[in-house]
């Protein structure tokens, strides 16, 4: 009878563990494109509102006419070129406002999870958001061991046209990461939380590719 009940309640904790591992999974999927347009929306919409020509959101961009030369001239250094293609400032500002969208998703889903807990989906978007920081830090390191950097980030693009050091930039990422997650681990499932994050970045990872 007494192992009855234990393949009883062994039995049980394994369906209730293999239900979390979905919602957090499920979570992780829904929430990779609403992360990534939230950044990129950011970008866009300032292109718009400033006036820039062209000014599109794609599935995982923002772009305007010639925001891929403008951005060429920026990285070789030939800021006077770039600056005939537009205003630097409003270069800028499109850039400096993708990462303020992202900053402002990280917040708003630190004071989603306080009121309501840690909901799959609000953990994963604030995730995946943080998880960026991954570029000015590739930027950063690629310089340390000097290779060179052919493609930018946003923050690599900003340093580079406002002046302010990168890694002034880079810590605010790095700061956000860690201050969220920080703040995240005591809502995350008790006894339960790697995995939950395990199930989410698969689901991220999964709503990513698609």
């Amino acid at each position: 009878m007494t192992e009855s009940l234990e393949s009883t309640d062994a039995g049980q904790e394994r369906r209730s563990r293999l239900r979390m591992a979905l919602r957090w999974w499920l979570g992780g999927v829904v929430v990779a494109p609403v992360a990534v347009l939230s950044h990129e929306l950011g970008h866009f919409l300032t292109y718009w509102a400033l006036g820039l020509p062209g000014a599109t959101l794609h599935y995982s961009s923002a772009s305007w006419s010639d925001s891929s030369t403008f951005h060429r001239f920026v990285l070789s250094g030939d800021i006077s070129a770039a600056a005939e293609l537009a205003p630097l400032w409003k270069g800028a500002a499109g850039l400096g406002m993708g990462l303020a969208a992202t900053y402002a998703v990280v917040i708003a889903a630190c004071l989603l999870c306080a009121k309501w807990r840690a909901h799959p989906a609000i953990v994963a978007i604030e995730f995946l958001s943080n998880v960026r920081i991954v570029a000015p830090v590739s930027v950063i390191l690629l310089a340390a061991f000097g290779a060179s950097v052919s493609s930018g980030c946003d923050e690599w693009l900003l340093s580079l046209l406002t002046g302010i050091p990168l890694g002034v930039l880079t810590s605010l990422g790095i700061i956000s990461l860690v201050a969220s997650w920080m703040w995240l681990a005591r809502y995350l499932p008790l006894g339960r939380r790697w995995t939950a994050v395990m199930s989410m970045c698969a689901g991220m990872v999964m709503g990513l590719a698609v």
